[in-house]
């Protein structure tokens, strides 16, 4: 078992990230596939986009297959290692969207059908299993943009759940883009997010033909990276949409296509530097490559089989992590953390002396808990109630009077272990979502792993709040806090108890 899961998930993700030179390349896929077909060959006529070579062919070429894709790749990979909480939580709005309509939080309740307050809850939901395994988490498309405001934007929504940051992507969704060209593609990404939004939420009170219409809307001109992989599959398997194999396979290569290329800029001066790839265009094609109704499947055979090899070799080493159980998988791991943020706001609510107004909460924890080893579902509810605990924790630190010298130092050190946890659930994030793109089909475990996902982030939006609270808290109070804590790997100042894995 590895002590150092940083490090081994920046081998990992290296050896994800590069395997587009041996399993994914598309240049090795184009030129193969021209090998293959020769004269054969066909380029559909008028607006019939059914080939699914098309794209692929029309857009690559040996100029833009760079020799540096590699290494940029590994220097994405590797700046997760650099992450802090104040990077994890950032809410900092890129400057040009104060150009860019603002967004009103009424305009969303006529989309909804439901009070503010009641979008609120839907959005604070953690949703049941999904009936649809393209759309089971927002994590995964968060990369899903090709202009930074709305990757930014959709970043801050999916952390926060901020019901004021996705009623200014609808504002944007709707916005006049006239001739300008990266309005017009702020425009379709913000279009897709919402939709997606709503798809998402779609049994909890979301609008779902809303966002089924607003999804193929942004798969339209121009298009959206994350629409053109929804929608693919949806068309090739007949989900939502009628059934089109071939435009489905043809919509999901082009998705496929364009990640692609996003993610060989992402360290190159120009629109796409700093941003995030999105991985999971590559899951949804090479699924749909492989699948026997595909008229083409036999053109990707050897792609598929490296593919299957690299996944194969990835999955050996996060099952050998120390998040990960032999038996268990990750529920154990995210069980103790969910133990140690509980015990974290129990202490910060006594520093603040509202341990009163929180003992009923805890006394429902402890139920919950001492039910959890049994039934990991106890885990949602552990959930609600640690974000019940620190909606409290948040408002008396807002309010509450400056304590004693020793209470400072308590809440200085609750903040610091505090920090270790959103480190930790933003690690186990990145983990889930490399076995995510790694896992064969979408089965059982892939569900799970999606639904473990969402409760860590979960968990990161409540240490975030507790973190954000504390820091305004400590300047207001004149607090030394420590220094930021840089790894997941730091000590907690407090001893907290963990239960042996059985």
């Amino acid at each position: 078992m590895f002590k150092n899961f940083n490090y081994i998930l920046f081998s990992l993700l290296l050896i994800t990230l590069t395997h587009n030179t041996y399993g994914f390349d598309l240049k090795s896929l184009t030129d193969k596939i021209q090998k293959d077909l020769g004269n054969k060959l066909q380029t559909p006529k008028g607006n019939n986009n059914s080939n699914p070579l098309g794209g692929m062919l029309k857009g690559l070429n040996k100029n833009n297959i760079n020799s540096g894709a590699i290494g940029s790749n590994i220097s994405t990979a590797n700046s997760s290692n650099n992450q802090n909480a104040k990077r994890v939580c950032g809410r900092t709005i890129p400057q040009t969207l104060k150009n860019l309509p603002k967004g009103n939080v009424k305009d969303l309740e006529t989309d909804f059908g439901k009070s503010s307050n009641e979008i609120i809850k839907i959005l604070s939901s953690i949703p049941q299993k999904s009936d649809d395994p393209y759309v089971s988490s927002l994590k995964t498309f968060e990369g899903a943009f090709e202009t930074s405001e709305i990757e930014k934007l959709f970043e801050i929504f999916i952390k926060n759940k901020d019901i004021n940051t996705l009623s200014k992507i609808k504002a944007i969704s709707l916005m006049d883009a006239g001739f300008n060209k990266n309005k017009k593609q702020m425009k379709a990404d913000a279009l897709f997010a919402y939709g997606l939004t709503h798809y998402y939420y779609r049994n909890d009170g979301g609008n779902r033909d809303l966002g089924i219409k607003l999804i193929k809307q942004a798969k339209g001109s121009p298009d959206n990276i994350g629409a053109l992989t929804v929608y693919g599959a949806w068309q090739f398997y007949g989900l939502n949409v009628k059934q089109n194999i071939n435009a489905g396979n043809m919509a999901a290569l082009t998705g496929y296509q364009r990640a692609d290329e996003k993610k060989r800029k992402l360290n190159q001066s120009g629109p796409f530097k700093g941003l995030k790839p999105f991985n999971y265009s590559e899951k949804i094609f090479f699924s749909i490559a492989a699948d026997k109704r595909n008229p083409y499947r036999e053109q990707y055979q050897s792609q598929l089989a490296q593919a299957q090899e690299m996944n194969k070799k990835v999955l050996e080493e996060l099952a050998k992590s120390e998040k990960n159980d032999p038996k268990s998988g990750y529920w154990p791991f995210v069980i103790d953390i969910q133990r140690i943020q509980h015990t974290i706001l129990s202490d910060l609510a006594d520093n603040l002396g509202i341990a009163e107004q929180v003992s009923e909460l805890k006394a429902q924890f402890a139920v919950l808990d001492s039910k959890v080893d049994a039934d990991n579902s106890m885990v949602e509810r552990m959930v609600i109630k640690n974000q019940q605990m620190s909606e409290k924790i948040k408002k008396a630190l807002d309010s509450s009077k400056e304590v004693d010298e020793k209470g400072k130092q308590q809440i200085a050190d609750l903040s610091y272990d505090n920090e270790i946890i959103i480190l930790k659930n933003e690690s186990l994030v990145a983990s889930i979502m490399t076995n995510l793109i790694a896992q064969g089909g979408f089965g059982a475990g892939f569900y799970e792993l999606t639904r473990i996902s969402v409760i860590a982030g979960k968990n990161n939006s409540i240490a975030c709040e507790v973190y954000e609270g504390v820091n305004s808290y400590a300047t207001r109070t004149k607090i030394k806090m420590p220094a930021s804590v840089n790894s997941e790997n730091a000590k907690y100042k407090k001893k907290y108890g963990r239960k042996k894995r059985g």
